[in-house]
């Protein structure tokens, strides 16, 4: 570790004094790497009606940096371009026997090889053209009271959809109903149909064995995955999880903020308002990723702010602040930054790419006005 300190050090001096057009980001003391921000405009005349993806996947191995977001308005998905600042549009089949309903998920594994979720519980290979490959229904693989979930709905969860390219296989998040209380488990099918699909147990909260209640809408965890890992945590507290496919061995990683609570308290009733309530006045903690350009993680989570009845919800949700931790692939925490704040929506707008963490902002004061499309990449400097 202490090698490791020296080394993470001595790049940051060496990287402070070099000349650098992209901004610094605010950052604290004793953190071991630099982070900076990148920001990227794209002009109206590229801009397809949306100006924030809630759903979105980098492409996973081709050099181009395209970031994949699905267009509700159009049922299409917006192929990005990061280096060029253009977006071209794959439209999804919305009938016939390949009808593709709304989304739940994508993972774009190549820009013509892209897996999409949607509501019908079927997973769907396309091209770039829109053509459906291959369709695999998910719930011929379930058990009785196994349901699936792949969704993205920041206010409760991020649950992704996974192609293991080794493996040839998928891997999606079942919620059990057989048991009490509910349990969360990962199940990798196979495009071969002969090979059995393999189930996976994630383990509770360390915290909260039972987050299904007394946690509102926080009650189910966030799962993504990354080679050969499952990365998971749960909303409502910041230890971070990980299983290895292969050996089915479990970590558990202390990954506490500095900056807010680290575990959020049980709501006091079940009416709707104090859920609301419940969702403002406490921490909340999104899913793990991984950029493989640095070969580190990230994990961004928001801060809990105070909530009245009768303020607009829209407003006090981008007043929120957000916090953005990287972490070392042993998940020892290398910085934590505060972002700008009233610049992001929390219900919309970010994802990971190869190089680092990708926001819409969609800031308070421009909100109906602009017709631009404007992203800011975070990233370490290593």
């Amino acid at each position: 570790m202490n090698k490791l300190l020296f080394y993470y050090l001595c790049i940051a001096c060496c990287l402070a004094s070099c000349s650098n057009k992209r901004e610094e980001a605010k950052i604290t003391n004793n953190n071991l790497v630099e982070i900076q921000k990148e920001e990227i405009h794209f002009p109206p005349s590229e801009v397809l009606q949306l100006k924030s993806y809630y759903l979105s996947s980098p492409i996973q191995t081709d050099s181009t940096h395209i970031l994949v977001g699905y267009n509700y308005k159009e049922h299409a998905l917006d192929c990005i371009n990061l280096s060029n600042k253009s977006i071209s549009q794959i439209p999804l089949q919305s009938d016939g026997p390949n009808s593709i309903m709304r989304l739940t998920g994508i993972f774009a594994y190549k820009k013509d090889s892209i897996w999409v979720s949607d509501d019908s519980e079927s997973v769907f290979l396309i091209n770039s053209e829109g053509s459906v490959k291959k369709r695999i229904n998910v719930k011929n693989y379930l058990k009785d009271k196994e349901e699936l979930i792949i969704n993205t709905n920041h206010a409760m969860s991020t649950v992704r959809l996974y192609y293991n390219a080794t493996h040839q296989s998928l891997l999606c998040t079942v919620k059990d109903r057989s048991v009490l209380p509910a349990c969360f488990k990962v199940k990798e099918i196979f495009l071969d149909k002969d090979k059995e699909t393999k189930t996976i147990n994630l383990s509770s909260s360390i915290v909260e064995p039972d987050v299904s209640k007394g946690y509102a809408n926080m009650s189910e965890p966030n799962v993504n995955f990354h080679d050969n890992y499952i990365l998971y945590n749960y909303p409502i507290e910041s230890h971070i999880y990980r299983i290895n496919l292969t050996t089915r061995t479990s970590e558990t990683y202390n990954a506490d903020s500095d900056y807010t609570q680290n575990m959020a308290k049980k709501c006091k009733s079940k009416d709707y308002t104090e859920w609301q309530r419940h969702g403002f006045e406490n921490p909340h903690f999104f899913d793990i990723m991984y950029l493989s350009h640095y070969g580190v993680y990230a994990r961004l989570h928001m801060d809990a702010i105070n909530f009245k009845e009768d303020e607009n919800l829209d407003i006090v949700s981008r007043k929120r602040n957000f916090y953005l931790c990287f972490f070392d692939e042993n998940f020892n925490k290398i910085n934590e930054i505060k972002l700008p704040s009233k610049t992001i929506n929390p219900y919309t707008g970010w994802n990971y790419t190869h190089t680092g963490v990708l926001f819409f902002i969609d800031p308070i004061t421009n909100q109906d006005i602009s017709e631009d499309l404007d992203v800011s990449i975070y990233y370490p400097v290593i």
